[in-house]
């Protein structure tokens, strides 16, 4: 019998396998990457601002292809699961449905953390190139990644184990050619983490509410929450004397209870500043005690739920 972490992670390895298998997942990739292009013209426009242009509205457009895709992933996987009954064949089988819900988030998880990766890697070719980095070499990277790519899946029966190395390879491409710059690569790379660490936040809360909920409710209810905890710190301060005192210290609750999706996206001057790894591994820390949390109650819910 297979230990509980063999068990998950097979149910990781799987989930991980079906979602770059996903057609939507690369279109996302592709509409991300232009945007990322994009911010070269952008830059362009602005007055001795390319490089905060550059900077800021990639970090930014990073940020919410990565939630667009955990709300997507986390919202869809454990209910394609139900509908094709794939299921009903799992459960029987000697696995706990926490290890299942478990296994679920970590593939989604690892999925969310290749694309932002990738997309990290363009981010930071893109930052290269208008600081005066070599176009040559702007033009042959990606290429060569890409035709690795072709190659692996056409000579390999499963080339999505080397996923994970191969987006890192693509950010440490990213980072060695931006470096070549005075462009400063270790901000971008903690807005990454943060970005991952919000990625998988959203695809607990994502799992919390499809352990009960349709996928369209699932991701209204995540998109939801999530913009909500992104007005966190505005509802914590708010004044106001149209709302009342009830309505505030509703606000004011609900701010303390909800997760505060604001700690992720920063800014640059927290990602520039000399106490930022600090910064990091706090909210990490954070991300990580409420992505605990949602679980615990999506693998309650689940535990008791009736399959037909």
């Amino acid at each position: 019998m297979r230990r509980p972490l063999e068990r998950i992670y097979a149910i990781a390895l799987n989930t991980f396998r079906e979602a770059v298998r996903d057609r939507v997942l690369y279109a996302v990739v592709g509409l991300a990457t232009g945007m990322l292009l994009f911010t070269l013209a952008l830059g362009e426009l602005s007055l001795d601002q390319q490089r905060r242009v550059v900077e800021d509205i990639g970090l930014a457009s990073i940020s919410l292809f990565s939630v667009l895709v955990a709300v997507f992933l986390g919202s869809s996987l454990l209910y394609k699961e139900i509908e094709r009954k794939t299921l009903y064949v799992i459960l029987p089988r000697p696995i706990h449905r926490w290890e299942f819900l478990v296994g679920k988030h970590l593939g989604i998880s690892v999925t969310g953390l290749v694309f932002v990766a990738i997309m990290g890697g363009v981010q930071l070719l893109v930052m290269g190139l208008q600081a005066g980095a070599s176009v040559a070499l702007f033009l042959v990277i990606p290429l060569a990644f890409v035709l690795v790519a072709a190659v692996l899946g056409w000579k390999l029966r499963d080339a999505t184990r080397f996923g994970v190395p191969w987006a890192g390879a693509m950010l440490l491409a990213g980072a060695l050619y931006a470096s070549t710059t005075d462009v400063k690569v270790a901000p971008v790379l903690y807005a990454l983490a943060l970005n991952v660490g919000e990625l998988t936040l959203l695809a607990a809360v994502a799992l919390f509410f499809g352990a009960f909920s349709s996928p369209f409710l699932t991701g209204a209810f995540t998109v939801g929450l999530w913009l909500v905890g992104r007005s966190a710190d505005t509802m914590q301060t708010i004044r106001s004397r149209l709302l009342g005192d009830e309505i505030e210290a509703i606000l004011h609750g609900l701010a303390r209870v909800v997760p505060n999706y604001n700690l992720f996206v920063p800014g640059r001057h927290a990602l520039h500043a000399a106490d930022a790894p600090t910064y990091l591994l706090t909210t990490l820390g954070y991300g990580l005690g409420y992505t605990t949390l949602a679980l615990i109650f999506a693998s309650i819910i689940f535990r008791r739920r009736d399959f037909p």
